[in-house]
């Protein structure tokens, strides 16, 4: 090999790395964006499945309450005041005035 062929080689050689140092570079921050994804991608899971034991629990709070006895018993007394009210306006009213 000749000095000019090596000098070219060496040059070709540069060009080359300093072309491949900047395609690293790129690939180092796509993966740094990736990185950054992922763990935001993790941290939305543990909270969704955060708040679905939470909606679970909220669940089962609001059979409990639709299935007391009080709110049965809340529903008998409106009908028992809805139903005196009218017999009581059926009176007034069927009584001429």
């Amino acid at each position: 090999m000749t000095n000019d062929e090596i000098v070219k080689a060496i040059a070709e050689n540069t060009q080359r790395s300093k072309s491949n140092s900047h395609r690293i570079d790129e690939l180092a921050e796509s993966c740094d964006a990736l990185n950054k994804m992922a763990t935001a991608l993790e941290v939305l899971a543990t909270k969704q499945h955060g708040m679905a034991e939470q909606i679970d629990k909220i669940d089962a709070k609001v059979s409990v309450i639709e299935s007391s006895p009080m709110r049965r018993l809340g529903k008998v007394l409106g009908y028992a005041l809805a139903a005196l009210f009218s017999a009581a306006a059926g009176v007034f009213f069927g009584s001429g005035f």
